[in-house]
């Protein structure tokens, strides 16, 4: 669990860093002479800049399924990931999750029908529409681990694509299709790999 904590802390302080720099580096428009253009064109020149980075903010509710096991096996998880977008298409995240693992009744020596845990991780994503004003096309691949002593710990790898508008405002709705493998640490439990369906906001 330490280190898990420390990698994690690792990962932030790595985030902060690359939020910092980036930011620091935004573009800024030069601005013409006067004796060379008009100020109608000068208007137009400082339209439509985009900063180099920015903070962007996705949340999202995600329903999978067991495909090695299926159905004894179901999860219902709700993520927030805090972090920076490029104007490149990428951007880098910090996955939090509440997960929730729900079984049958004796599957896997579970007590009861369900178990949960939190996880942390680090998410990297690209934006294949990052030029267009309208739509978003992102793969996204995360890593992570869980945090709390429950029954319920693993390790996990994902690669999910997420489609979704760009010009509806502050708040962007998006859905997504993805794989999930699940490396347990708990003995009583098996592999998994799970079929995901996620719907969510990118907050920009």
């Amino acid at each position: 669990m330490k280190r898990t904590a420390l990698l994690t802390a690792a990962a932030l302080l790595l985030l902060a860093g690359t939020a910092v720099n980036a930011l620091a580096q935004n573009d800024t428009t030069t601005v013409p002479k006067a004796d060379t253009v008009t100020t109608a064109q000068t208007d137009n020149s400082t339209a439509g800049v985009r900063p180099k980075a920015w903070f962007s903010f996705p949340t999202e509710i995600r329903m999978g399924t067991d495909m090695l096991d299926y159905p004894k096996f179901a999860t219902f998880d709700w993520s927030v990931a805090p972090g920076v977008s490029f104007r490149n298409g990428l951007s880098i995240r910090i996955p939090v999750e509440a997960v929730i693992g729900m079984t049958k009744v004796s599957y896997n020596d579970y007590e009861g029908l369900y178990s949960s845990n939190g996880t942390v991780g680090l998410n990297l994503g690209y934006d294949f529409l990052n030029r267009s004003d309208r739509w978003r096309l992102e793969l996204n691949a995360s890593g992570g681990s869980t945090y709390l002593k429950t029954p319920y710990r693993f390790a996990y790898a994902d690669l999910s694509l997420k489609f979704g508008s760009k010009h509806l405002g502050v708040y962007n709705l998006y859905f997504g299709l993805g794989l999930r493998y699940l490396s347990p640490y708990n003995p009583d439990m098996t592999q998994k790999l799970m079929f995901n369906f996620s719907i969510g906001f990118w907050a920009f």
